[in-house]
């Protein structure tokens, strides 16, 4: 079947790389024809921007469409509008490996199946003009014969902010439209059960059970002994800064950051995507605040600790708890010390793995099928939406 994907592949991020390269591989590995299908970015929910972030919104939304179109980029690159810096030179040059374009979105095309996951695609209350309420990720409007989702998330956003917004109703009429759902930690699905959205299913994300660790990515060159920090751009605190680069010098090892730039960290280092597993293979250990940097560590066999912060505390703390190392939350930067001294066994996480990918696996097989002698739909369309029906 000609499967497509609609995920987070544009956002220069190495997790949303790496789950789309896994799902990818997870539904090839079924037999299947794979291909990512891009959404097309709406307006944020009323209310949650002033007048001057609508506009600054709207002109982004202007400026990646013309960003997308191969004389348009020239133009913008020709004019200083869209400046590319090292990681997003680093970045477009895997998404070959997705085959993705980064000039041009895939916006409408048919597809017999379209799996809508993994990573936030369903947070449809943040602020940007990259997302918004977009209903495409709610699976509302698509180009398809049967629409399934694969441990999506609803990342930061709650049941409460959907009723502030005024949005619970449309989001609940809009997820109507799947015929099986699955996400990835335990705030999406308390969202969907309050909705009155049943049959949910939970998976891992893709990174976690695909086996990427497992592909022969691009070779780096790294020091003898060093340490990663992994994190978005200069978001660690003075305190956990200081705490870290202290492990570093007591253990003799040279601090690299792979993702945003740190200032503490001994180098900053571009690198693509097809490169950062390797780099944590190699490391001492990992001092992390991202979803996917805790996945990198699991997988790799790396010890890490992880800093929660509020936007990203519904997600790591269930990940956490789905492998057994909740012991690796640092809730303050004098626990980085402590936990990083701990032995760290990664057998259980391992097993919860493994079994998580024959359920992974089973359930795209199954659904991925619908309408072709596979499982039973949970919903079936009406007028464009779809009306949820008992098996």
């Amino acid at each position: 079947m000609r499967v497509g994907i609609m995920s987070m592949q544009r956002v220069v991020n190495h997790g949303s790389f790496m789950q789309a390269y896994g799902l990818k591989s997870m539904i090839e590995s079924l037999g299947h024809e794979v291909l990512f299908v891009d959404y097309k970015p709406s307006s944020c929910v009323p209310g949650l921007r002033d007048a001057r972030g609508r506009l600054k919104d709207f002109l982004g939304r202007i400026k990646a469409d013309v960003r997308f179109t191969g004389a348009g980029r020239r133009a913008l690159i020709a004019a200083g509008i869209f400046k590319r810096t090292p990681m997003d030179v680093e970045y477009e040059r895997c998404l070959g490996l997705l085959g993705v374009d980064p000039c041009k979105r895939n916006i409408g095309e048919h597809v017999d199946v379209l799996v809508i996951g993994s990573d936030e695609v369903f947070n449809c209350t943040q602020a940007g003009p990259n997302v918004g309420f977009c209903r495409q990720l709610l699976g509302w409007g698509n180009n398809c014969e049967s629409v399934i989702s694969y441990a999506g998330s609803f990342g930061h956003t709650t049941l409460s902010d959907l009723e502030k917004y005024h949005v619970a109703d449309d989001v609940r009429n809009c997820f109507r439209c799947f015929d099986a759902i699955s996400v990835r930690d335990a705030n999406s699905r308390a969202i969907l059960e309050a909705l009155g959205i049943n049959g949910v299913s939970t998976h891992l994300d893709p990174v976690l059970v695909s086996g990427v660790e497992n592909v022969e990515w691009k070779p780096v060159a790294t020091p003898e002994r060093y340490a990663l920090v992994y994190g978005y751009g200069n978001r660690f605190t003075q305190d956990e800064a200081k705490a870290i680069r202290a492990i570093a010098e007591k253990r003799g090892v040279k601090l690299l950051a792979v993702y945003g730039h740190q200032d503490f960290c001994d180098e900053n280092v571009d690198c693509g995507p097809d490169e950062i597993l390797n780099y944590f293979k190699g490391a001492d250990f990992v001092a992390t605040d991202t979803f996917h940097g805790t996945i990198f560590s699991a997988i790799t066999h790396v010890p890490f600790a992880v800093i929660k912060r509020g936007q990203n505390a519904n997600k790591l703390v269930d990940l956490l708890d789905r492998l057994s190392l909740k012991e690796r939350l640092a809730t303050t930067p004098e626990d980085l010390s402590f936990i990083l001294d701990k032995p760290l066994e990664f057998e259980v996480a391992d097993a919860v793995r493994a079994a998580a990918r024959e359920s992974s696996l089973s359930y795209l097989r199954c659904n991925i099928s619908v309408g072709r002698g596979g499982c039973v739909r949970r919903s079936a369309k009406t007028d464009g939406r779809q009306k949820e029906i008992r098996p």
